[in-house]
């Protein structure tokens, strides 16, 4: 009976110290952090917000590009090779022999079919 009768002391204890009134110091530290939890809430939502717009304007888009079948003129000196070519993704690498013996690497974006880089390759000077 003894274990029955300290656990219904502490129940009441418990319930006592529950039932106390805060202080005016303690409720505006509920108050502030009460504002501080609803604040950092509406910039979560309006981050999550952000970051599914940007997806969605970014990512959503159609990509504009040449028509099926359509021909990409890319003009070269006369004489050049094509030595070598590597596509990797949407970008398109064409490794070129210039008919002066100089090197060139052509990067173009496969799906637009526009030239993003020309490389001119020289001799290191060693």
């Amino acid at each position: 009976m003894a274990g029955s009768e300290h656990g219904r002391k502490e129940k009441a204890t418990a319930a006592s110290a529950e039932a106390t009134p805060l202080s005016e110091a303690e409720q505006r530290q509920i108050r502030v952090l009460k504002a501080v939890v609803i604040g950092l809430g509406v910039l979560i939502v309006l981050g999550l917000g952000a970051l599914l717009a940007a997806v969605i304007l970014r990512g959503g888009g159609t990509v504009r590009g040449l028509p099926a079948g359509e021909t990409m003129m890319l003009p070269v000196p006369a004489g050049t090779t094509v030595e070598g070519m590597r596509l990797s993704g949407q970008v398109l690498a064409l490794r070129l022999k210039r008919a002066d013996g100089g090197r060139e690497i052509i990067v173009i974006d496969a799906r637009r079919g526009r030239v993003l880089r020309r490389v001119l390759l020289s001799p290191a000077d060693d």
